[in-house]
């Protein structure tokens, strides 16, 4: 069985290294898509996407997008571009690296946005300093000029904020990104409570494996449900999640089982440095305080807050622990009123100071220096 989409030149080189009120405004994005997948004679064509790769893009998003318009859009596996096709478009024979070291090479060369019905970001590390080329900048921005839908696999929603293409949309955003996504895009509906979002003629998905939800989304609209969970069961994937399915949250609460307590999760890790109240997250999940309350007792034995001041201080660990961030600076980011009330309840909760956790070594030195006359802030005996 192939699973790897024909027309995808591969080489590998060694590495180094809120609201579900998910607006799914899907009809005029769909009836886009099939107006433009008629031919002159009105003849059904292949639904054509577009596929821009940023810099160090991610590699299992573009896959599974692809194998699952691949293996939908045809009879068993046999890989023909029937009901869809696709590109990657870029400069020619300038292959493209993605994050894990593998590079691939366009399979068109940038021309004319409007010979695609969808344009497809997909996005990767973040801390590249240009993602897109200025030829693929230009192609995109001629493509929302012309009206051309966009979607944007995993962080390709960034890219998309940037020119401003998803200012006034829904995105969905990874519970992972939603904090520097929000920052950097407030003008942008960004949630991290749904796999994915389809907006007028704007789709955005979380990334991993919603990339194939994103597409069984699209398969499902144009022909037909079954051909969507046939491309799933070829993937060995148990079903095709929709909109509604949110995404996981994590390790810290592992026991967290149903839809709203997941959520609630979600808006709290979305929400750490301006807090939200119980009742603010409840009324968010169209529930009440009490019902959410028992809800997380139930599969936590805790409440949402004490849930909350967990999320907080985990978070506040993973900043201490992998950042040069000050520690009064670490108690603003995680909602805490200052850096000795941050201090005091993060020893309560760890059994260990901020300082300490940071410094493991200190005390022991400190001590050794005092008791061979050494002053703190000296290098040797005085």
């Amino acid at each position: 069985m192939q699973l790897t989409a024909p027309g995808i030149h591969l080489r590998h080189f060694p590495t180094t290294s809120d609201t579900l009120a998910v607006h799914l405004c899907a009809k005029p994005f769909r009836d886009t898509l099939r107006t433009r997948a008629r031919g002159r004679f009105g003849k059904r064509m292949a639904r054509r996407f577009a596929f821009l790769l940023v810099r160090d893009f991610t590699l299992s998003p573009l896959s599974l997008f692809i194998d699952t318009l691949r293996l939908a859009g045809d009879e068993g596996d046999r890989s023909r571009r029937i009901e869809f096709d696709w590109d990657v478009v870029g400069e020619r024979g300038l292959p493209i690296r993605a994050s894990c070291g593998v590079e691939l090479l366009p399979t068109k060369a940038i021309g004319n946005p409007e010979d695609f019905d969808n344009v497809v970001v997909v996005g990767g590390l973040l801390d590249t300093n240009r993602a897109l080329s200025s030829e693929k900048e230009a192609f995109l921005l001629r493509a929302a000029g012309k009206g051309v839908p966009l979607t944007a696999l995993c962080t390709g929603s960034f890219t998309l904020a940037r020119y401003g293409l998803l200012d006034g949309y829904s995105a969905a955003v990874s519970w992972f990104h939603i904090k520097d996504f929000r920052e950097q895009f407030p003008e942008v509906n960004a949630h991290a409570d749904s796999l994915y979002s389809v907006d007028r003629g704007r789709a955005t998905c979380a990334g991993g494996t919603g990339a194939a939800d994103l597409a069984g989304y699209f398969v499902s609209q144009f022909i037909g449900r079954k051909a969507a969970e046939k491309a799933a069961k070829i993937l060995v994937l148990d079903r095709i999640r929709s909109s509604r399915d949110v995404q996981p949250v994590g390790d810290l609460f592992p026991a967290a089982a149903s839809r709203a307590v997941k959520r609630a999760l979600l808006l709290m890790e979305s929400n750490l440095q301006g807090t939200l109240s119980v009742a603010e997250i409840a009324g968010r999940l169209n529930s009440s305080r009490r019902q959410l309350e028992r809800l997380f007792g139930a599969e936590l034995g805790i409440g949402p807050m004490a849930a909350y001041l967990a999320v907080r201080v985990h978070h506040a660990k993973s900043l201490l622990e992998g950042s040069d961030l000050a520690i009064g600076e670490i108690a603003y980011r995680c909602g805490f009123t200052n850096a000795g009330h941050f201090s005091r309840v993060f020893r309560q909760q760890t059994g260990i100071t901020p300082t300490k956790l940071r410094h493991p070594n200190r005390g022991s030195n400190e001590t050794k220096g005092r008791q061979n006359g050494w002053a703190l802030d000296d290098t040797g005996p005085t």
